[in-house]
């Protein structure tokens, strides 16, 4: 009798083990691009440069005033796509509070994306509590159907696109971003590139 107790919950203990392994392989962060072209090329101007997808006119905002790409020309925008249950966006918080202080008198305005990938982190209020419980203050749209995400062809979360002063996608970041690695000081780097370049 205790053997066959012993031996269900080592099997148990087994499968379960599979499971996380398998989500943690399913949600590894990727690794970065240095280019936008996994948007669709239709949006692709002559010089074969993607143009930022708009937000719907309808979407909800769970932070700050709506709004649209197309009205923040003349300043780069880091659009981030993110979901408040995910641990590698979690791991994202202190890079984003980071560039709230630093650019904060700078012509760049950080955007959020909330893609939820499970339902119970889809609710407008729990947007806004762990935002605010994580010190994260810039606007944040939710995205509970995915269109946004869609419409940007991401893959994983998180997700940092970098768009220029010309409404132009330049740079995209998958996974955590830390800037203590060689890689991803070099693609925090490109933030201040883009704000050098004239409109």
């Amino acid at each position: 009798m205790l053997r066959n107790v012993l031996g269900l919950v080592l099997g148990a203990a087994l499968l379960s083990g599979a499971v996380v392994l398998a989500r943690a392989w399913a949600m590894r962060p990727a690794a970065a691009t240095e280019s936008a072209k996994e948007i669709d090329d239709a949006k692709k101007d002559d010089d074969g440069k993607a143009a930022a997808p708009e937000f719907p006119k309808d979407a909800e905002w769970a932070q700050g005033k709506p709004v649209q790409l197309a009205d923040l020309r003349g300043q780069v925008v880091v659009l981030h796509f993110w979901t408040n249950g995910c641990i590698n966006c979690i791991h994202n918080y202190p890079v984003y509070r980071k560039w709230q202080e630093k650019y904060e008198k700078k012509d760049v305005t950080i955007i959020g994306v909330h893609t939820p990938e499970f339902e119970w982190e889809a609710p407008a209020e729990r947007v806004r509590k762990k935002a605010k419980e994580n010190g994260l203050k810039f606007p944040i749209v939710l995205d509970p159907g995915s269109k946004i995400w869609s419409a940007w062809n991401n893959r994983y979360w998180p997700c940092i696109h970098l768009i220029d002063k010309k409404g132009t996608v330049r740079y995209r970041w998958e996974g955590e971003l830390h800037l203590d690695t060689k890689d991803g000081a070099h693609f925090a780097r490109r933030l201040d590139e883009l704000l050098a370049e004239k409109p």
